[in-house]
């Protein structure tokens, strides 16, 4: 402290001097004395239930934002009980669309997730998701995800690790496929079905289009179809453009919350306009030079049809792929296989490349439908090239 003082200064210079240092090492804390003022700092803005909101505007559309107060987590991944959500009290409503981070709800509201569950990698929302949201100065604030019923579910083309699930908690899936243009594939059928049956969904297979066939061509599809007739699966025809059939898929759908599937240009939309007249999609033709169908439906969406039917209309798909099916699972999902049980030499047999198959025999001999195997061999190829 003497180096601070100079020699030649009066005493009281010197104590003036002296005064100032004292002054200034008032305001000097060591470490230890920061993070006892930190952690002192910490705990009255925790008594005072954290910091104020402050006021945010929503960018697509200005409503009003209310920032998020970090509380304690009563959701999981997401997910509750219709018995937590009620015993919260928030609303419920079903997932209409959802729409560049915002998610139309049936009963009109628009909403947004709330950050706890954005910030969740396993949390996503799928058209016919029942939510419980909470009612804000601006839009819903989705809280929980309730559990799924039933789904229907592909492999993510952005994660192969992941399933990306295209409509949830329906009753009946409807598998859209043309009789010609684009010519009907038995094996996406096939596929649409054992994803519906994962799901724990009911299926109809719904053939449109049938005004571009001939009579001998009718014949021919309906030797097609007896395969799923035969399996007990529901099989409606039907021709959008004139009304054919229309009045039966309306009577099957009837009360229910359905899912359309199927490859584009195969006329779903037009089969919903002829359904619900009253509310028009864009409809497209197929591409001349290679036979494919356009995307006129680039997203899911929920649309009721009075009569308490609801439909989930899908865009359509190239392909249809399955993520993981055990080969056990695959063999059990085509039930014709089911009266050549204890016939193949080997009991684990899967109807492949094993010596002394039953079921391959029977194809052969024709006693099984060959395309039904045909598309079996091909399930069970694709999904051990992805294992």
């Amino acid at each position: 402290m003497a180096r601070l003082v100079s020699r030649d200064q009066s005493p009281e210079e010197k104590q003036r001097q002296l005064e100032r240092f004292r002054r200034g090492m008032l305001h000097h804390v060591g470490h230890d004395e920061e993070r006892r003022r930190k952690r002192t700092s910490k705990q009255r803005r925790a008594a005072r239930g954290g910091s104020t909101p402050r006021a945010r505007t929503w960018s697509d559309d200005e409503l009003p934002f209310e920032k998020i107060v970090r509380g304690p987590q009563t959701v999981v991944c997401g997910t509750t009980s219709p018995a937590d959500a009620g015993a919260a009290g928030l609303p419920q409503a079903m997932v209409a669309a959802v729409h560049h981070g915002r998610v139309h709800l049936d009963n009109g509201e628009v909403a947004r997730v709330s950050g706890r569950l954005c910030v969740d990698p396993s949390f996503r929302l799928a058209v016919g998701d029942v939510v419980a949201y909470a009612t804000t100065d601006g839009p819903a604030r989705i809280e929980a995800r309730l559990p799924r019923r039933t789904w229907l579910a592909r492999p993510d083309p952005g994660n192969v690790h992941r399933e990306l699930v295209l409509a949830a908690n329906v009753d009946l899936g409807v598998i859209v496929v043309a009789a010609k243009d684009p010519p009907l594939r038995p094996g996406l059928i096939d596929r649409m079905l054992l994803a519906l049956a994962r799901g724990g969904v009911a299926a109809v297979v719904c053939v449109n289009k049938i005004d571009l066939l001939a009579t001998d061509e009718r014949t021919e599809l309906t030797r097609t179809l007896a395969a799923y007739v035969d399996l007990g699966a529901a099989v409606v025809t039907c021709a959008a453009k004139d009304g054919e059939g229309i009045e039966i898929l309306r009577r099957s759908l009837a009360g229910k919350t359905c899912v359309f599937v199927g490859h584009s240009g195969v006329g779903k939309s037009s089969l919903l306009n002829a359904l619900d007249p009253g509310g028009t999609r864009a409809v497209g033709a197929v591409r001349a030079y290679d036979g494919r169908g356009r995307h006129t439906t680039t997203s899911s969406s929920l649309r009721q049809l009075g009569d308490g039917t609801r439909v989930i209309d899908t865009p359509g798909v190239r392909s249809f792929g399955l993520d993981a099916v055990d080969p056990v699972e695959l063999r059990a999902s085509f039930a014709e296989f089911d009266a050549f049980l204890g016939r193949c030499r080997f009991r684990d047999c899967l109807h492949w490349h094993e010596p002394d198959c039953a079921v391959r025999e029977a194809a052969a001999d024709g006693d099984l439908p060959p395309l039904r195997y045909a598309s079996y061999l091909r399930i069970l190829e694709s999904t051990r090239q992805e294992g």
